[in-house]
């Protein structure tokens, strides 16, 4: 069979039988259409003929062609070894060749931090944008409030709609994030003042996104990488190396500091495991520990 329509399957199962999200399905696509091109250019046309060498043979050359971190190379492994384990539990193939291949142990590293004083000067900076971007002036300081005092991801800060908010009760609902799970965010008291001012700006409303390009458009990630990356460069800040992830990591970072319990920042951060919202203790006591070598 041919090796296209087996990914497509899987591709399916994916989508209906795990409920996977679009993205998720999108980046298993991207992945394995590499994986089949590779096994097109070696002549392997059946998925029986694959060995656990030729699928090492291709880890080593993705890793070195695209200059891969350890977390991508492991995030590639463990879409290859889910792909296989599935050819092999519908019988699609007699032998799974990816067994022997160990995902590299995960490494927590320590997550950058904004601190408030970084914050204040990437809002100010704003103000001083190009005459250009200056009409994007209150959605941009938005952008940046939302991600530093509500810790939500990218996505679900560009799948966000007005009817998310509810000022009554002074909160944000994320829905569907990671794990297709909703949750609700208490907003930060700045947060009102700049969203009505958007309102204000944006009336009268032609679609539902909170956050809009070009065209009245749900604003995109490319979009929404280079609002990033333009502002962090006008504050001064693009040697500290920060992204849309920092803003989460700030977010826990500074509820844990300030005495919240670990379990509700696990919920404010959809977080599936409470080891994932562990990192957050241990970079503090890692702060505490360099804090102290200084007295």
């Amino acid at each position: 069979m041919n090796i296209s329509c087996d990914i497509t399957k899987f591709l399916s199962h994916l989508s209906i039988e795990r409920s996977c999200s679009p993205k998720t399905i999108y980046d298993y696509n991207k992945e394995l259409s590499k994986l089949n091109k590779f096994f097109s250019q070696k002549n392997t046309d059946s998925l029986d003929s694959v060995t656990t060498s030729l699928l090492r043979e291709y880890l080593y050359c993705t890793k070195e062609t695209r200059k891969l971190s350890q977390s991508s190379i492991s995030k590639v492994i463990a879409i290859i070894k889910s792909f296989f384990n599935y050819l092999e539990e519908e019988e699609i193939i007699q032998k799974n060749p990816s067994r022997k291949i160990k995902v590299p142990k995960k490494i927590n590293r320590i997550p950058q931090i904004i601190s408030k004083v970084e914050f204040d000067m990437l809002i100010s900076s704003i103000d001083f944008s190009p005459a250009r971007c200056r009409k994007n002036t209150i959605r941009d300081k938005l952008i940046f409030f939302i991600l530093f005092y509500t810790g939500i991801r990218r996505t679900e800060l560009l799948n966000l709609n007005w009817n998310d908010l509810n000022l009554d009760n002074s909160t944000l609902t994320i829905r569907s994030g990671k794990g297709n799970k909703d949750r609700i965010i208490p907003i930060h008291k700045s947060l009102p003042p700049l969203l009505e001012a958007y309102l204000n700006i944006r009336l009268p409303l032609k679609n539902n996104a909170l956050f809009v390009g070009e065209g009245q458009k749900r604003l995109c990630r490319n979009s929404f990488t280079n609002i990033l990356k333009m502002h962090i460069k006008i504050s001064g800040l693009a040697k500290k190396g920060y992204t849309a992830h920092s803003f989460r990591h700030s977010f826990a970072t500074h509820l844990i500091e300030s005495g919240a319990d670990l379990f509700k920042v696990q919920r404010l951060l959809g977080h599936q495991s409470l080891d994932t919202t562990k990192i957050y203790i241990n970079f503090n006591s890692s702060q505490m520990a360099k804090a102290i070598d200084k007295l």
